[in-house]
């Protein structure tokens, strides 16, 4: 069975949720990766009112092997741009399911090519699910500067391209 984007995003999720716990070697991420496909596999989900995750494939488990091993690579890098977009407050305050979805989302946008409107609004829809009442304003709120910046610097980079060229 093929899952959308969507699913994929909800299976990198889980696993980047767990990467501020294990501060480890790739090795014993490796295993925790391997044990969640397992589970996926072995749970009774019905038992639990749970809905049944599938098994990713294809590009959608590319994707979420991407998005794991590129957060964990990068796990400093996607840090330090959620920190210079906190107005009061500081990384080791925000609770660790919105810091997997900020993280996911930056990596999204600066390593995925993701539109960073569509990576903002997705994180957002997964507080809503995961998170806490006001998750997915503060979500919103600090990814939506991501985002402008981000967009800005695209911009800029546009702009000086296109002068160099006329030049």
């Amino acid at each position: 069975m093929n899952i959308s984007r969507r699913e994929a995003r909800r299976h990198a999720f889980h696993l980047i949720f767990g990467l501020p716990f294990n501060v480890a070697t790739v090795e014993s991420l490796a295993k925790t990766k391997a044990a969640y496909f397992e589970f996926l596999e072995d749970c009774d989900f019905e038992a639990y009112g749970w809905e049944k995750l599938s098994r990713p494939k294809g590009k959608n488990a590319e994707y979420i092997d991407r998005a794991f091993w590129g957060v964990f690579e990068r796990i400093d890098e996607l840090d330090q741009v959620i920190n210079n977009f906190l107005r009061d407050w500081t990384i080791e305050r925000i609770n660790k399911i919105d810091l997997a979805l900020m993280r996911l989302s930056i990596y999204e946008i600066l390593c995925e090519d993701v539109p960073p409107g569509a990576a903002v609004n997705e994180a957002v829809e997964l507080a809503k699910e995961y998170g806490a009442d006001e998750s997915p304003a503060f979500i919103n709120g600090v990814l939506g500067n991501v985002a402008r910046a981000y967009a800005e610097r695209a911009n800029r980079a546009a702009n000086d391209a296109e002068t160099d060229f006329a030049q």
